[in-house]
């Protein structure tokens, strides 16, 4: 058994060295998976505006930059459905940069500013999941272009997150795709799952989320497991498993 980082579209997979089966005409398979959203889940607070600073004290982001993810983030409070314009203003500074050199910048956010931010609750439900034989998914609406660093850091399998978009050059765009939350977080499950040819064992799969918007992916699996949750995802999972996690 063979484990490698894998790039399959903007994603970053712990994948073994054999293909999917459904890519391989073999039957699809039936997977128990654990779906675990990522800010305010496995880890403590919004992860963009912490990501934002890092590459500003690093000088890959201009100071200016803050400007815009201000002005961005008052234009998201007021049109919630425009989020992916949003995270583009917020992440202009991207442009030209290649891909290469920002996994780079990833790794050295995670390893030299975010890991205290983890929740260790989170770390030891991931283990524990694993040694059970799980699959292990976060899907989260934070940038591909940090969040496809995380599995070196933590025990996952794969990570579905907002894509930032890179051209033919290797080079980012500056221009996001759609904002990976609510029901386009079902949207990207179901892509995963047809592209690894896995049929998803609803009865011992599990979905862990803090607000409202995880509740569509909730809806997929029969086990909720609510972190730290908001009102609002009480209301709506009235029905969830709630803990508490430092």
């Amino acid at each position: 058994y063979e484990i490698r980082l894998s790039l399959v579209g903007s994603e970053m997979c712990i994948r073994d060295r054999h293909p999917p089966c459904a890519a391989r005409g073999l039957p699809a398979m039936t997977q128990g998976i654990a779906f675990f959203d990522f800010d305010d889940t496995l880890a403590r607070g919004d992860s963009i505006l912490p990501f934002l600073l890092y590459c500003i004290r690093k000088r890959i982001s201009p100071r200016r930059q803050l400007v815009k993810a201000a002005g961005a983030f008052l234009y998201w409070k007021l049109r919630p459905s425009r989020a992916s314009r949003a995270k583009s203003a917020t992440l202009s500074f991207l442009k030209g940069r290649s891909a290469d050199e920002m996994l780079d910048v990833a790794r050295a956010f995670f390893r030299d500013e975010y890991l205290p931010r983890f929740y260790q609750d989170g770390l030891t439900e991931l283990w524990s999941l694993r040694s059970q034989g799980m699959k292990l998914v976060v899907v989260s609406a934070s940038p591909d272009v940090y969040m496809r660093a995380l599995p070196e850091f933590m025990p996952i399998d794969a990570v579905l997150s907002t894509r930032c978009e890179v051209g033919g050059d290797g080079r980012y765009t500056g221009q996001v795709g759609e904002n990976c939350k609510g029901e386009e977080k079902v949207r990207r499950i179901e892509q995963y799952l047809k592209e690894n040819g896995f049929v998803l064992d609803m009865k011992c799969s599990s979905a862990y989320g803090d607000s409202p918007s995880d509740a569509d992916m909730m809806a997929l699996v029969n086990r909720a497991v609510l972190v730290n949750p908001k009102k609002a995802l009480l209301r709506r999972r009235p029905d969830g498993i709630v803990v508490h996690w430092t």
